[in-house]
């Protein structure tokens, strides 16, 4: 259990390990980096636009890293918020644990589809840099 600054609650050390939210920047950071790729290809000379649910969900997702890729890294630089006076600790890192694993969790999914498409535009059409 780690001590507070201001010596009033005590926090467990589980719930300000901050090694779980870098990873989830690092997440969401290659998101963005997909988006930002995809965005090109989808904008760049092609025989035909690519079908509307590429396009809705990669805005959609560039959209999501964008939040995720701040909040986690300001959480790993200040820690999470303090757990109220009345709040069991095991709650409250419990709570802490699962927002960090459902974000990852969807960081992965939405990679893991950003990767799909991007393997799909490379077959489709030459981006600068992709080797034929």
């Amino acid at each position: 259990i780690k001590e507070t600054q201001r010596g009033l609650r005590a926090v467990p050390a589980s719930a300000s390990m901050r090694w779980p939210w870098i990873v989830l920047a690092c997440l969401a950071a290659g998101n963005l980096y997909l988006a930002f790729y995809l965005y090109r290809a989808f904008s760049g000379p092609r025989p035909a636009p690519p079908p509307a649910d590429e396009q809705a969900g990669l805005i959609a997702f560039a959209g999501s890293a964008a939040v995720t890729l701040p909040m986690s890294l300001l959480i790993a630089g200040c820690g999470p918020p303090m757990p109220r006076k009345t709040q069991n600790l095991r709650t409250y890192v419990c709570k802490v644990w699962g927002f960090c694993m459902v974000l990852a969790i969807m960081q992965v999914l939405m990679q893991v589809q950003l990767f799909h498409w991007k393997f799909q535009e490379d077959g489709r059409i030459n981006l600068p840099g992709a080797t034929a």
